[in-house]
């Protein structure tokens, strides 16, 4: 089971290193695997986190993408991470599903959080000026606790991408052979245009 102290340390040092208010982070993607002690703990941690910045109350989404395809064991994270993007690019909180009975050890009313009961447009309190931040939390197998902060790209201008082109990413083991790679790509464009 996760320690709640320790969460909410690795949280507060991923708030700091982000240099952000948790304020304005409207939805948490929890690990929350649904059991009767691990989501309490959790809840917990994320709490105390929070708590260090804000007294506030219900200003935060929170879900688990577990309710909607289970536990994929080392690649929870991850699919926490897709799940938050892909909200991020529809701006749409999608519903927790399964939840019959909410565990009445969760103090939900004395938190910041509020669970996605239904699907729902994200719009957070804070307003245009701030992007959209969410948490991701994950915990491995040895007890390993992990919490990312992710946040809305800023809007482009279409108009402006074209005048610029596109970010062309190219990856090689070593410098010849990224030389290599980068005049093959050269010598393509060349004969394309």
């Amino acid at each position: 089971v996760p320690n709640p102290n320790k969460q909410a340390n690795l949280i507060i040092q991923a708030i700091k290193n982000a240099n952000i208010n948790p304020r304005t982070i409207s939805y948490i993607e929890a690990h929350g695997t649904g059991t009767s002690l691990g989501d309490p703990i959790e809840i917990a941690g994320l709490t105390k986190a929070f708590k260090e910045y804000t007294n506030d109350k219900h200003f935060c989404s929170i879900g688990s993408v577990k309710s909607n395809i289970g536990h994929l064991e080392a690649a929870a994270g991850v699919a926490g991470v897709i799940k938050v993007l892909l909200m991020m690019q529809h701006k749409r909180i999608p519903q927790s599903l399964n939840i019959k009975k909410i565990n009445p050890i969760i103090q939900f009313d004395n938190s910041p959080f509020s669970i996605a009961m239904k699907l729902s447009e994200w719009d957070p309190e804070t307003g245009d000026a701030i992007p959209l931040r969410a948490g991701v939390s994950s915990f491995g197998m040895g007890g390993v606790n992990a919490h990312i902060l992710l946040e809305q790209a800023p809007p482009t201008d279409p108009a402006q991408d074209t005048q610029h082109g596109q970010l062309f990413v190219l990856s090689a083991k070593n410098r010849n052979s990224l030389n290599r790679m980068l005049a093959d790509w050269k010598s393509f464009a060349v004969s394309e245009q």
